[in-house]
């Protein structure tokens, strides 16, 4: 018997390609088409995927869970089952996975800058915890000393303020440097006598970088110092706060967890503590399940076209057998291994696939970028915001396309591979 060199094989192979230069080409055509159709498809699944993702991202920090009272509603009244205070705080700082705790008291103040005015949320915040939860400044630093009403501003409260006393008094177009302008806190309770009192001093010390989220419109500062700023006020106003134990200290309470994987988990004992605990993770998985249905429908549809390839493939291959009938009985003849009459057909099967895989992969990246340019733009561009990726490609899907194209032609090619291995040499010799 003579055994084949991979040299041999290749070079049969590529010969008997070449002879048939329509056929291989119009069958090269449906593996081209497959390949591009389905990494076309996978790749409008994967970037609706990471729009998507963006888009949650922008909100917040997906390993944030957000903690609020939990309100039970009966028969008109209302009762809880959980108070939010210091106490609760300590549980959930002792919570495995948990990395840090932020409690938040959540003011509606104005700021007053001259004789502008802006209505701006403000958050009394542990000062230590700011780094963990992502707060980042644009210009000048986050506030660091207990005492001294330091304050840090959201990106787009500096254009936030208006002149009361203009005609034009709702238009909230004028535009504050909160770092060089004299800032006053002011009250929104009045004093027994009508008037707002007067406003405390402030310290602004920096500008936070832009998040898309609500960083971006409130402003943040030491809690124990904006306690002691509304404990004043309310003591100048006469409105006292007579907070009995039952009442929440805190409206809201962050939770960041070390394990993106874990805020479930941690969720949930949240939750069984007595509170309302909701993540941006909790969005997500739900919509896991809405995108692999997505990518399962857009995957079948490419799919199809792949499969309608490997029929093309294996019509190819047995046509090529009974174009070959005699050839196949010479090389049994003067002693050709059948594994080698085997791997001749594997091999040139494999190689349609491959190379229509090639060429599928650079359509598709064509296709992709055309999709991301028209469909894209007409999303997001045309209304001067960035252009959005309808259709991303990551390499591993390149890869998988390549290596799924060559495998379906191997696989296509097999049944006509054992044919021709199996094919009898007086048949074949006797075949004009």
């Amino acid at each position: 018997m003579i055994s084949m060199t991979n040299r041999d094989l290749l070079a049969m192979g590529f010969n008997n390609l070449k002879r048939r230069k329509i056929r291989t080409f119009l069958t090269v055509l449906g593996v081209i088409i497959g390949a591009a159709s389905i990494i076309v498809m996978l790749s409008l699944g994967i970037g609706m995927n990471r729009n998507f993702m963006k888009n949650i991202e922008q909100m917040g920090s997906l390993n944030v869970i957000d903690v609020s009272p939990e309100y039970n509603y009966e028969n008109g009244t209302s009762t809880k089952e959980a108070t939010l205070d210091d106490v609760a705080v300590a549980k959930f700082k002792a919570l495995e996975n948990v990395d840090a705790v932020m409690p938040m008291l959540n003011k509606n103040t104005m700021f007053k800058a001259g004789r502008l005015e802006g209505n701006v949320n403000i958050y009394g915040i542990d000062l230590e915890a700011m780094e963990a939860f992502d707060f980042k400044v644009a210009e000048g630093s986050l506030p660091t000393e207990f005492g001294k009403n330091e304050i840090v501003f959201g990106s787009n409260v500096s254009n936030q303020f208006y002149d009361p006393k203009s005609r034009n008094r709702y238009n909230m177009n004028q535009t504050v440097d909160l770092l060089k302008t004299p800032l006053k806190l002011i009250p929104q309770t009045m004093d027994p006598n009508g008037q707002r009192p007067r406003g405390v001093d402030i310290t602004p010390v920096g500008i936070l970088e832009v998040s898309q989220g609500e960083k971006d419109w409130s402003a943040y500062m030491d809690i124990n110092d904006l306690e002691k700023i509304y404990e004043d006020l309310e003591r100048r106003t006469e409105n006292r706060d007579r907070r009995n134990q039952e009442e929440d200290k805190y409206q809201n309470v962050k939770v960041k967890v070390e394990n993106i994987d874990k805020v479930s988990e941690v969720t949930e004992v949240i939750n069984n503590m007595g509170f309302r605990a909701w993540s941006l993770n909790d969005m997500l998985e739900g919509m896991k399940s809405t995108y692999a249905g997505i990518q399962a429908v857009l995957g079948g549809i490419g799919g199809v076209s792949l499969f309608v390839a490997a029929i093309g493939i294996t019509n190819t291959m047995v046509m090529s057998i009974y174009e070959r009938t005699k050839e196949i009985g010479i090389m049994k003849v003067i002693g050709a291994e059948l594994k080698d009459i085997k791997r001749l057909f594997l091999f040139e099967a494999a190689m349609i696939g491959f190379i229509g895989g090639i060429i599928g992969l650079l359509l598709s990246f064509g296709l992709s970028n055309i999709i991301n340019q028209v469909a894209g733009s007409m999303m997001g561009g045309g209304m001067g915001m960035p252009v959005q990726e309808i259709s991303y490609i990551p390499l591993w899907l390149y890869l998988a396309g390549l290596g799924f194209s060559t495998f379906v032609g191997i696989v296509a090619g097999y049944y006509p591979a054992v044919k021709a291995m199996k094919l009898s040499v007086l048949d074949a010799i006797r075949t004009e």
